[in-house]
């Protein structure tokens, strides 16, 4: 979409305006539709320690889990160690068949499993 800059005196220059792409814009609409459905069926994820995009969790449930862990561990006379990571655009990331899979046996609507796997269609890591 070409939109005019406000304020310039000569419009029959290119300079005057603007070039924006509206493609990305409704991608992360339909990006953020797509999750917000896919949150509805992260709490019957056979994973307890899934934290994220479960409504009732937080990052400081996460914390008590892992202070409980490393305190049995301190009592039973074992180490404890973690490791944590911040990954930026997983969701491009993932193993697309992995996911798939994993989608489909948690009982995911099939509709959004088919939605995810032609989303990553055509991406790599």
């Amino acid at each position: 979409m070409v939109i005019p800059k406000p304020g310039k005196p000569d419009y029959s220059v290119p300079k005057a305006y603007r070039m924006i792409s509206l493609l990305p814009t409704l991608s992360k609409t339909i990006e953020h539709v797509a999750i917000a459905r896919m949150t509805v069926f992260a709490p019957y994820c056979h994973s307890p320690l899934q934290f994220a995009c479960r409504k009732g969790y937080s990052p400081l449930d996460a914390v008590h889990l892992i202070l409980e862990k490393v305190h049995k561990a301190s009592n039973d006379k074992l180490y404890s160690s973690a490791l944590f990571l911040e990954v930026q655009g997983a969701f491009a990331k993932v193993l697309h068949q992995r996911l798939a899979e994993i989608t489909s046996t948690n009982n995911f609507p099939p509709y959004l499993v088919d939605w995810v796997q032609s989303h990553l269609a055509g991406r790599s890591v």
